[in-house]
């Protein structure tokens, strides 16, 4: 069975189909199918399947151009999942959030196994991509692949996305390392030499607990030095210090130090909701993980500190226009945002409105706030503040120091301007 599988890698008539096409799925998807191989996608979003279809990206991190490479015939609703039997990999990308408790919320990738279990057949692969906690590969999928023979005639793997949404110079995405791991040998074997067809570079983890750590150790590598770099901005805003030009005084040590700079607070999954399935698995062992914790604690506290520093400077019903409510600038992602968390709190004092040319409107306390279209950069004089959230590439900067009377700079935009209009927050 595994020669096979190995043979339709191998001459490319392997059928992939993934479920979940986010960030992470679509880009997977259009990156498989550029290799020849025929894709299928699956999602519940019925939106964006349609604009899929015409050949429009749901996304703006990918854009229109990439599109061409799926076969949009093959992009599906979640309705016509028994189409999985024609596939020989089988990827899911699902959300794995965290409940009101912060414990890991597998309810989609347990859904996900009991719908497609019955069209699951001999000599396929299934890879999750989604992050999970140590152990949960085997805890989700080993008890509802009980009619298999896993690393005999079916296959078990997981390889931890590493998708970083707008950050498409700092590589291509085939040329990021790949982790993959196999519940067996005969497992490994296989996505390993399906991956050598997708990705320049693969490491093969021994385990899936390995692979399935790694990517929160990852994660929460960031998220803990994220969260010193933002205690620091807070001592040294009191000792009247840039904590800008102490990271860039700091990053010319060629050796034992990685720069990472601080901000209103983190969003999206990898940093705010990853690490806690450490915590999670750590609390049931009976070992501390006061390190990622405190990093939570101080990564949505300087949110709140930023939002009374603003108030400090402004009086009571003050215009403020905020810049950019994506987490991170560039992408249409709003998940997590501190920016939206900045927003909330503002709104109890302040007139608010606010830009995002990804973001056409939010929900704010159960009201529908609609983002203005254009920028009129004259018009900032009639702003008491303007707030830089998140700093997209396509705002002129220049001109907002210009025709602004006052402007809180969370993410050090102005950090090599010296001007009594910049309160850097």
């Amino acid at each position: 069975m595994t020669k096979n599988l190995i043979n339709k890698i191998k001459n490319k008539t392997a059928k992939v189909g993934i479920i979940g096409l986010g960030y992470v799925g679509l880009e997977l998807a259009i990156n498989i199918a550029s290799k020849k191989y025929s894709t299928y996608g699956f999602d519940t979003n019925e939106k964006k399947i349609n604009l899929i279809r015409k050949g429009i990206s749901p996304l703006n991190t990918i854009s229109n151009n990439k599109i061409k490479f799926l076969n949009t015939k093959n992009i599906n609703h979640i309705r016509k999942i028994h189409l999985i039997n024609n596939c020989d990999i089988i990827i899911i990308c699902l959300p794995t959030p965290v409940k009101k408790n912060l414990e890991p919320d597998n309810s989609f990738l347990i859904n996900c196994i009991k719908m497609i279990k019955k069209y699951l057949k001999e000599d396929q692969m299934i890879i999750l991509e989604s992050t999970v906690y140590p152990f949960a590969t085997r805890d989700i999928f080993e008890k509802n692949l009980d009619k298999f023979n896993i690393g005999s005639n079916f296959n078990l793997c997981f390889s931890p996305e590493r998708v970083s949404p707008g950050q498409h110079d700092l590589t291509k995405y085939s040329n990021i390392t790949k982790l993959v791991s196999g519940y067996t040998k005969n497992c490994l074997k296989n996505i390993s030499t399906f991956y050598k067809k997708i990705f320049l570079e693969i490491y093969q983890c021994n385990s899936l607990e390995l692979a399935e750590f790694t990517k929160l150790y990852e994660n929460s590598y960031r998220a803990v030095n994220i969260g010193l770099a933002n205690q620091m901005k807070k001592i040294c805003d009191k000792l009247n210090i840039n904590i800008f030009d102490v990271v860039k005084a700091a990053s010319t040590k060629p050796f034992g130090f990685t720069p990472f700079l601080p901000g209103p607070g983190v969003g999206g999954h990898c940093i705010p909701i990853d690490p806690l399935f450490i915590s999670y698995v750590a609390k049931k062992n009976k070992i501390s993980a006061d390190f990622i914790l405190l990093a939570r604690k101080e990564n949505l506290m300087i949110t709140k500190w930023i939002a009374n520093k603003i108030k400090k400077h402004l009086y009571y019903k003050a215009k403020i226009l905020i810049l950019g409510l994506s987490y991170k600038k560039n992408i249409d992602d709003t998940r997590e945002s501190p920016s939206i968390k900045l927003m909330e709190i503002l709104s109890k004092k302040f007139i608010l409105k606010f830009h995002d040319p990804f973001i056409k409107k939010i929900s704010l306390k159960n009201k529908e706030i609609k983002s203005l279209k254009k920028i009129s950069y004259k018009d900032l004089k009639n702003y008491d503040g303007v707030v830089i959230a998140t700093d997209h590439d396509d705002l002129d900067y220049s001109k907002i120091l210009k025709y602004s009377n006052l402007i809180f700079d969370t993410r050090g935009v102005y950090q090599n301007t010296i001007n009594k209009k910049i309160i850097f927050c």
